[in-house]
């Protein structure tokens, strides 16, 4: 593998090296266009004036009188000019349009590469290829890098020198050696220089070879870059430290071998950044949208990273969040970008941030050892930044934010499976609340109604529908003639069958109501009207069939019902009476019945069981007595002749009752009663009968006038006939009733509420069976109706049928009751169950938003604050040793300062830890950093696809960590810069686009994050056509409100002005046109920034010519041109102008139609492979307004000429400039996002209000905008409600502060509708925001001159520097009591010593157990310590220890919670306490570590000094130098430090 990295590299440096005769520095040609030749000068006094005085130098032309030269002098002026006027071969006006170009093309090189290729050249090296070469080739000797400046276009121009050191011909030195082994001389430092001699050097290096020799006096002005040799060598594996070869770097393998083969990054696309993320971890010191977070979290992980930036979405910002994060966590960050803007623009950030002190900006036309000093020295004098006040205030931050999310999640959060938000929920309520108006809906109950979900709810949806359909078609159901039928199905012949089945049950209830009526009038009572009531009268008729004889009884007598137990304790008694003479006819004599026996009972039950009873005289009487009164002789058992005294006795009882109810029973039976000789059988089977009718009367079971009846006793013949009749017509109508029911599945229940069809009144039966019969066609409604319901009841939706078969209003409204009842049960679950919804209310949660707001914000200085004192806290002590030394000594040089490149090999990581961010450009890296020098944590390139890989190489071997910002959409990097030296035009060019770093990290796999919201636009139209062709509407665009001013692409069709194609390759009238309008906007518009851009060079130095022009004769508008100092005024070609941002750009397209009419389909570079991104980083420049000036239109160019990309994109964007609506925002057609919106909108349009839904482009739409009456182009209000696109957004950040900010410096007015408190209270929520319309129209109303937002930055507080909080704190003595001193020490109990012992330790820990005794004795006054004491004081040592307060360790008495020693100053320790073996190895080791921490990097033996005048030594032994050196080595083995060559560092964490 390392051999394929090896070739491959090597492959790669051979792009760099131009060792060719086209290369200027070898082979010097004065160009035609810029650059200018020095003559009549010497270079030593040129030398002397500008680097010597330090002084200016003007030019000066020739003379009208002399012809320009053609060739470059070579002889020694004739006399020596000691002034600032640099004399040249050149007229006034070719002088002047040479440095008008070179003083552009420097600038632009400057802006472009970071590098400044200017130089003035000094002295001349004439040689030959060959010996047989004619000839001559002219090199560089001396170039001295210079400036071009002037204040206005009136003055003249002036060369500066700019500080930067002087170089030697590099180029030339490799070719020498190379081709000729020749070793021309490096030249000595600065302050050592001599021209003359350097001069002399070279020619004795050269003077052994024919024709070759020095010219001295040789001075010319131009373009020398030998940045890719010095590249070339930064590249050379020989030239890098083994332990850092490039062969080994896994991101060189990654590139040139296995690709990334990373994990992506944890966090998804789609992730909610404050909920999924440790964003709030990162040290955001600048917005970032929730894309960049990605981006940044994706970083912040430790991975490789390609970070897509499409024009406009923040590049810059990520980067200083990237800086900042790394600044934070203490890493060293490289910063790489060509273009100076994109190294600026992010130090300017980071300056705004308070941590640009963290970062050292060396590109190289900026790399000035005095203020590379000077800025080191200002850094290391900072004190330590203040958190405390900014912790306090942004502690509330994450309860503010999540209390934010909360509700935003709660409000849009799908409600279970239901497939609708709370917010949704809301706005549907509200549609149907509308919808329904005053109708009261019932409530559909769902037997499950938790269990539903969207499917569900939608079958419903559909199933009501189809019923509502129905019901449109039969009716109400219970309206249905046949209401109640059960069939599902009935065929042709079946409903003929059941036709004459209900006609012969119409006739079966006529003949039961006739038949019922004839013997109602017969029996004389009520004619029933139904069945039931004629089984009462069949109940009458069988209770009349049955009566008994009942004459001579009082029929009526209210006895019968009231006195029944009477009654039959009457006939009861007679009856048993009549038993009992029956039963003793022939044994008593009739005399019997009236004895009284009970004295015989009493006798029998005395004596009767006795053997000597016949000797009792009272017993022998009662025997007698009954003996008298029997006619048979009495039994012999005394038990019978018990049974007839009590039968005798319970006659007498019967005979009672019936005298006690003689009354009752004349009463009752009259003439009938007989008393005790009655009929009892008659009188019993009567009683029965009547006491049965009584109760039935009673209970209503039979009318009162069946007693009527009774009294004209007719025969039970005539009445059992009449039960007979109809139990028979009963039986029929029941039976073909039921059959009707059974044939028609007939629901009774359903129909007659509980009630059946058999016992309907007979004339509504009748009337009903008689339609039925007639209509039976009808009977299909119903049957239709109950499939309906069977699947109503199938889908488990059967109470949707229930309420809509009697409800009139259910064909139109039981679709919305279904809604209704879901939607109200899904917004009581969710507010239930989301305390954020149950607590919601405006104007708290607003206060809320503004108080995060606030916090969210003031976090960035917090954060700014904290990345800040990580930076203090790594800065090493200015009075440190090692490298801190070497910079300290540079500080204090006078002259003979070490190079930078030098310095950086000294001292570079001393100055790491000052500036831990390095700022470069690919060649300052080569030109300053020595291979292996430096590492980085992480190493950022900014405009990446301009960035060659080889020229990326050295950045990335620095680094652990790649983190590569660009956009594969934009320019990648091309071979336009080598014409910077060519008069070799840019039409003519077909070099194919070369592959940039960018693009090789991409190819190779590395993970990605794209930057999605778009900033720049101020007018979507200036993003569009981009963002629908390169970026498949991925952005996130902001819609513009409009404005009063022009605002977005504007068209200028100069169809008056020609393409000289033949000749200068311009269309100057176009390029006048420009100019004409420059100035205008000077004037017009001189708070807005500007830049040009031309599609050619020739085009652009056109329009440069005739600016200069009419800034000459316009000296009034020259304040323009020098304002603007971040972005400053520029006319640059097609291929300059990517990483710039102007708030108006002018595009030139020159290329156009000829004079002759032709229009050639060539647009140079835009023809070329990859074209297209050339114009799509041309058209997204603007931020404001752009302006298109051509003499073509879209119809001109013919597409089927050309296969070119980049000229079908351009045709679509004139065509978009031509054709499309500026200042008109357009809505999009779409629908409301919600319901809710919608119900907002039409309430709005209702009071007279035009609404626009949707308004904005892909990526991100305002829900609704209100539009200017007056100006149908502009819109007065934006409304933003909380749905799904205020849901969307990933943080809290994106969606309550950053969006409405954005949209807001675009010039919008919004107002948030909150759903919530909508439906609470919509007329007054409504009231608001009417109310913000109209504050809305009257802002409209104020000028719209746009101002610049001033941001109030914060500034960093940082505590005062004290040379105290340096120093170490001074070693504190313990003072022990004068107690000790009372008594000799070994005297003193163990127990008071380990006390005093503990005392010691306790100030002193860790102390050495000598020093303890020590200050025990010198406590008692004892000048020494014997034996005894010793051993006393050590007895006490282990009291003390046992105790637990203090631990031994070696010879050290320690606190035992002390864990780690505190530095201290000994210095002012008696002699004797002043030795290293009295100090603990752990303070020791502190002391080393703080030392290489102070020094940066320190090698052992200057470490020593260090740390033995820390602890106050100024006298160092070797016994003491070995000693610490000896420790060194061993914390190097336990790797507490690290030894890097011979230099000591702190172990990297």
């Amino acid at each position: 593998m390392q051999d394929t990295i090896l070739a491959r590299l090597e492959t790669s440096r051979k792009e760099l090296l131009d060792l060719g005769l086209r290369n200027p520095l070898l082979n010097f040609r004065p160009l035609s266009t810029r650059g200018v030749l020095i003559v009549n000068e010497k270079s030593a006094l040129v030398y002397d004036v500008l680097i010597g005085q330090g002084k200016n130098m003007t030019f000066a032309p020739r003379p009208e009188k002399e012809k320009q030269l053609e060739i470059i002098p070579a002889t020694t002026p004739s006399q020596e000019v000691y002034d600032t006027k640099l004399q040249t071969p050149e007229s006034e006006s070719v002088l002047q349009h040479k440095l008008l170009n070179t003083y552009y093309a420097a600038r632009t090189n400057i802006e472009e590469q970071g590098v400044n290729t200017l130089f003035l050249a000094l002295g001349m090296l004439h040689w030959y290829e060959s010996e047989n070469s004619s000839e001559v080739r002219r090199a560089p000797l001396v170039l001295v890098p210079v400036a071009l400046d002037r204040s206005n276009a009136r003055e003249r121009f002036r060369l500066r020198y700019t500080l930067e050191e002087i170089g030697e011909n590099l180029s030339l030195q490799a070719k020498m050696k190379a081709e000729f082994g020749i070793s021309i001389p490096n030249m000595p430092e600065e302050d050592d220089f001599s021209l003359e001699s350097y001069f002399d050097e070279v020619a004795s290096a050269t003077n052994h070879l024919p024709r070759w020799k020095v010219e001295r006096n040789e001075i010319a002005l131009g373009f020398f870059s030998f940045g890719k040799f010095l590249i070339y060598n930064d590249l050379d594996v020989t030239n890098w430290p083994q332990e850092n070869s490039p062969l080994h770097h896994h991101v060189l393998k990654s590139l040139f071998n296995d690709g990334f083969n990373e994990a992506p990054p944890t966090a998804s696309e789609d992730a909610h950044i404050d909920r999924e993320t440790v964003a709030d971890q990162l040290f955001q010191v600048v917005d970032a949208d929730s894309s960049q977070l990605l981006a940044m979290l994706a970083v912040h992980e430790g991975r490789n990273m390609v970070i897509q930036g499409p024009p406009g979405t923040g590049k810059s910002q990520t980067i200083t969040n990237l800086i900042a994060n790394a600044i934070g966590q203490g890493k060293k960050v490289l910063f790489v970008a060509e273009k100076m803007a994109a190294l600026e623009v992010v130090k300017r950030r980071l300056d705004n941030a308070n941590l640009g002190e963290a970062c050292l900006e060396l590109h190289s036309h900026k790399a000035n050892k005095k203020d590379l000093h000077q800025e080191l020295r200002k850094v290391l004098e900072l004190g330590r930044p203040a958190l405390y006040h900014l912790q306090q205030e942004v502690a509330l931050l994450h309860k503010l934010r999540e209390e934010l999310n909360d509700y935003s999640f709660a409000i849009n959060t799908e409600i279970g499976k239901s497939g609708l938000t709370a917010q949704k929920v809301i706005g549907l309520l509200l549609q149907l609340s509308k919808a329904i108006s005053n109708h009261q809906l019932p409530r559909i109950v769902f037997p499950d109604i938790a269990g539903l979900d969207s499917a569900k709810i939608q079958r419903a949806e559909v199933l009501a529908d189809k019923i509502q359909a129905r019901l449109k078609s039969i009716g109400v159901p219970s309206q249905l003639l046949f209401w109640g039928c059960g069939l599902r199905v009935m065929l042709p012949h079946e409903q003929d069958i059941l036709s004459e089945l209900l006609r012969s049950a119409k006739e079966a209830a006529e003949v039961l109501r006739d038949e019922s009526k004839e013997i109602a009038e017969a029996i004389g009572v009520k004619i029933p009207v139904n069945r039931e009531e004629s089984m009462k009268l069949a109940s009458c008729a069988q209770l009349l069939s049955i009566k008994p004889d009942l004459r001579g009884l009082n029929i009526r007598h209210g006895a019968w019902l009231h006195k029944q137990a009477e009654i039959q304790e009457v006939l009861q008694s007679g009856k048993r009476l009549a038993e009992l003479h029956r039963a003793y006819e022939e044994i008593f004599l009739p005399e019997a019945w009236d004895q009284d026996v009970l004295e015989i009972r009493q006798e029998l039950v005395a004596h009767g069981s006795k053997w000597y009873k016949f000797m009792i005289g009272s017993y022998n009487n009662a025997i007698k007595r009954l003996k008298a009164i029997s006619k048979k002789p009495i039994p012999q058992e005394t038990e019978d002749k018990l049974k007839w005294v009590d039968d005798l006795l319970e006659a007498k009882r019967l005979s009672n009752i019936l005298k006690d109810h003689e009354s009752l029973a004349s009463d009752l039976f009259g003439l009938r009663w007989q008393g005790a000789r009655s009929a009892w059988e008659e009188l019993n089977s009567a009683a029965i009968y009547l006491v049965s009718v009584h109760q039935q009367l009673a209970d209503n079971i039979v009318p009162k006038e069946i007693l009527d009846y009774l009294d004209l006793h007719q025969s039970p013949a005539i009445a059992a006939d009449f039960y007979k009749v109809l139990l028979e017509v009963l039986s029929i109508h029941g039976k073909i009733i039921g059959e009707v029911v059974s044939k028609t599945a007939f629901n009774e229940s359903v129909r007659f509420q509980g009630k059946t069809l058999l016992h309907q009144p007979f004339e509504y039966q009748m009337q009903l069976l008689s339609s039925w019969a007639g209509n039976i066609s009808d009977i299909h409604l119903a049957i239709s109706w109950n499939n309906l319901a069977d699947i109503a009841t199938e889908e488990k939706l059967l109470s949707m049928t229930t309420v809509a078969e009697s409800w009139p209003e259910a064909k139109d409204l039981l679709k919305a009751a279904l809604q209704k009842t879901w939607y109200e049960y899904l917004l009581q679950t969710v507010i239930n169950n989301n305390a954020a919804l149950r607590i919601f209310e405006r104007t708290s949660h607003e206060e809320v938003i503004k108080q995060f707001k606030r916090l969210d914000a003031l976090n960035f200085q917090y954060n700014r604050a904290r990345a800040a004192l990580r930076h203090w806290e790594g800065m090493p002590s200015a009075d440190g040793g090692g490298q801190v030394t070497v910079i300290r000594t540079e500080f204090n040089k006078k002259a003979r300062h070490l190079p930078i490149r030098k310095l950086m090999a000294e001292a570079g990581l001393a100055i790491q830890a000052i500036k831990p961010v390095f700022m470069m450009s690919p060649l300052s890296i080569a030109n300053f950093l020595p291979p292996g020098a430096l590492q980085f944590d992480l190493v950022i390139f900014d405009e990446a696809s301009q960035v060659r890989p080889v020229e990326a190489l050295g950045a990335l071997l620095r680094g652990k960590q790649l983190v590569v910002v660009g956009d594969t959409k934009q320019l990648p990097p091309t071979s336009f810069f080598d014409t910077m030296n060519s008069d070799w035009e840019d039409e003519e060019s077909v070099t194919a686009d070369l592959p940039s770093i960018l693009g090789m990290c991409d190819a190779q796999g590395a993970p990605q994050r794209m930057l999605r919201w778009h900033y720049r636009s101020r007018h979507e139209s200036l993003i569009q056509l981009s963002n629908h062709h390169f970026y498949e509407n991925k952005l996130v665009v902001f819609p513009c409100p409009g404005s009063k001013h022009n605002a977005g692409l504007l068209f200028h069709h100069l169809k008056d002005t020609v393409y000289d194609r033949g000749n200068t390759r311009t269309n100057a009238k176009e390029a006048e046109i420009v100019a004409e309008a420059v100035l205008q906007h000077a004037r017009k518009h001189p708070g807005l920034s500007l830049g040009v851009v031309a599609f050619s060079t020739a085009q652009r130095e056109a329009i440069q010519d005739a600016l200069e022009i009419s800034r000459k004769n316009n000296p009034d508008i020259e304040t323009f041109f020098n304002s603007h100092a971040h972005e400053p005024f520029f006319v640059k070609n097609l291929e300059n102008v990517q990483g710039d941002e102007r708030d108006v750009i002018f595009i030139s397209i020159g290329y156009g139609r000829t004079a002759e009419g032709d229009v050639s389909m060539s647009f140079g570079p835009l023809n070329n492979e990859g074209g297209e991104k050339r114009l799509n980083v041309l058209i997204t420049r603007a931020k404001l307004r752009c302006e298109v000036f051509t003499n073509l239109t879209a119809a001109d160019l013919d597409t089927s000429r050309t296969k070119s990309y980049g000229v079908i994109a351009l045709k679509s964007f004139l065509h978009y400039a031509q054709h499309g609506q500026l200042n008109i925002p357009q809505e999009t057609g779409h629908p409301a996002d919600s319901p809710f919106e919608e119900v907002v909108a039409q309430q709005l349009s209702a009071l007279g209000y035009i609404v626009r839904k949707q308004v904005g482009s892909q990526g991100f739409y305002i829900d609704l905008a209100i539009v200017d009456p007056e100006n149908p182009g502009r819109y007065i209000l934006g409304i933003e409600c909380d749905g799904a696109a205020y849901h969307s957004a990933r943080s809290a950040r994106d969606r309550d502060r950053l969006r409405q900010q954005v949209l807001e410096a675009m010039g919008w007015k919004m107002h948030r509708i909150w759903s919530t408190d909508w439906f609470r209270n919509p007329d007054r929520e409504l009231k608001r925001v009417v109310e913000a319309i109209d504050n809305a129209w009257k802002a409209t109303l104020l000028d719209e001159e746009d101002e610049d937002e001033v941001v109030a930055e914060t500034a960093l507080i940082r505590e005062s520097i004290s040379d105290e909080s340096a120093s170490l704190s001074a070693y504190q003595l313990a003072i022990l009591p004068a107690s000790i001193a009372t008594q000799e020490i070994h005297r003193h109990s163990v127990g008071r010593l380990a006390n005093w012992v503990e005392q010691v330790v306790e100030i002193e820990s860790p102390v050495h157990f000598d020093e303890v005794a020590r200050r025990i004795v010198e406590a008692a006054g004892v000048t020494r310590i014997g034996p005894r004491i010793k051993e006393h004081i050590k007895l006490a040592a282990k009291f003390a220890i046992g105790n637990g307060r203090i631990v031994q360790k070696d010879e050290f008495l320690w606190l035992s919670d002390m864990l780690q020693p505190t530095l201290r100053d000994r210095s002012d320790l008696p002699a004797a306490s002043r030795k290293l073996k009295y100090i603990a190895p752990e303070e020791l080791r502190l002391a080393i570590e703080k030392v290489i921490q102070d020094a940066v990097a320190i090698s052992p033996e200057a470490a020593v000094p260090f740390v033995a005048r820390m602890f106050g030594m100024t006298r160092i032994t070797e016994d003491m130098r070995n000693e610490l050196l000896q420790l060194i080595e061993e914390m190097v083995v336990k790797k507490s430090i690290q030894k890097e060559g011979d230099l000591l560092k702190m172990q990297i964490q």
